[in-house]
């Protein structure tokens, strides 16, 4: 195994061609397993130019545990026009942000002028930590797409719009118009990130607010399948983890475990790995289990361990709803279950709402009336 700083310095075709020879294999029988033509390979590993979903599956056929790397390293040595957009968004996709704005300098540059690729991309950049917000809706207006692939792009920013700002129907909406753009464009890469894109958003609309488990595991799993960043990975196993609360102790803890051990390579994301660390002790006292010490990471999950009442927590905005849910479960209590069916609902947490739900049936509610 070759360590990524040593990758780091070398010229991505040179590590390629070698890790070549030393498998031992032929570069036909290389080229028809990723299914690629022997051609397309060869041109690439001497210095030509070709697709990027090529010089991708290429990585991730002969060298995947650094990928990511090795494609920084391509991308910063600079593409040709017709690849600028598939760098672009795979450079986003993984966090590269300060490789977009390479590419986005360096556009500017050999141009005199910004093309819209690198207005859309500066535009994401500087407003992916609000997306939806009036500035952001505002801005969106002023773009005119060039060609289909912006259209896409564009209408898919306007998806995020809807989404962050809760209107979840329209969201739906606009993922089957936007499907139907995605067939359309011929860009293999591009195909499958704005299609994870879609699915992104969907998965949680599908578990949290239709409440459509099967949906939402379905688009879950094609996130993963597509493994495109960790980010995306990260959603996907975040959501089958919560779509099996009340169904699988096991393989809910088991897709926390996995987000988590992802998380744990990002020291910036504390708040997200104490919040998957806190649901656990969630699932734990949902399906009575000892909660284990390294999941006591909050005060309510503490409270959870020690089984005694959680009524500190009613008047809490996040914390409420699961106080009330606990406590009701305990005192079989419809009251306090009913209180916490309703604080989910207010939500639109339709999913978790189930969850009192599920205790209100055995003391005798009846939903179906």
């Amino acid at each position: 195994v070759i360590i990524v700083n040593e990758v780091a310095t070398r010229d991505i075709r040179v590590h390629l061609k070698e890790l070549i020879k030393s498998s031992g294999e032929r570069q036909n029988t290389v080229a028809a397993n990723i299914g690629i033509s022997e051609g397309y390979l060869s041109k690439f590993l001497n210095g030509k130019e070709i697709n990027f979903w090529m010089v991708r599956d290429i990585v991730q056929y002969l060298d995947s545990n650094n990928e990511t790397e090795l494609l920084r390293r391509y991308c910063l040595n600079g593409v040709k026009k017709k690849n600028y957009p598939a760098a672009l968004e795979y450079c986003y996709a993984k966090r590269l942000f300060t490789v977009v704005e390479t590419l986005i300098d360096e556009q500017i540059k050999r141009d005199g002028k910004s093309n819209i690729w690198s207005d859309i991309y500066t535009f994401i950049l500087r407003f992916r930590l609000s997306d939806g917000n009036y500035e952001y809706i505002e801005g969106l207006k002023r773009f005119r797409p060039s060609c289909h692939e912006t259209k896409t792009l564009l209408q898919i920013l306007e998806m995020y719009a809807s989404f962050y700002n809760g209107r979840y129907e329209l969201t739906l909406y606009q993922i089957e118009n936007i499907k139907r753009l995605i067939k359309d464009i011929s860009d293999p890469f591009l195909k499958l990130a704005y299609a994870a894109r879609l699915e992104e958003v969907s998965v949680n609309i599908y578990l949290k607010q239709d409440n459509n488990i099967y949906k939402a595991r379905e688009s879950a799993y094609s996130l993963l399948e597509k493994n495109l960043s960790v980010n995306l990975n990260m959603t996907a196993l975040y959501i089958l983890a919560l779509s099996y609360m009340n169904e699988s102790y096991s393989l809910s803890y088991e897709h926390y475990i996995k987000c988590i051990k992802l998380l744990e390579n990002f020291p910036d994301r504390e708040d997200e790995l104490i919040q998957n660390k806190e649901e656990i002790a969630i699932l734990q006292r949902f399906w009575n289990k000892e909660i284990s010490e390294e999941f006591q990471v909050t005060d309510f999950a503490k409270a959870l361990a020690k089984q005694t009442s959680l009524s500190s927590f009613y008047e809490h905005d996040y914390y409420k709803k699961y106080a009330l849910l606990f406590d009701g479960i305990m005192e079989e209590s419809a009251e306090k279950l009913l209180l916490s069916l309703y604080h989910f609902s207010q939500q639109r947490d339709q999913f978790r709402a189930n969850l009192p739900k599920i205790y209100l049936i055995k003391l005798g509610f009846n939903f179906n009336i």
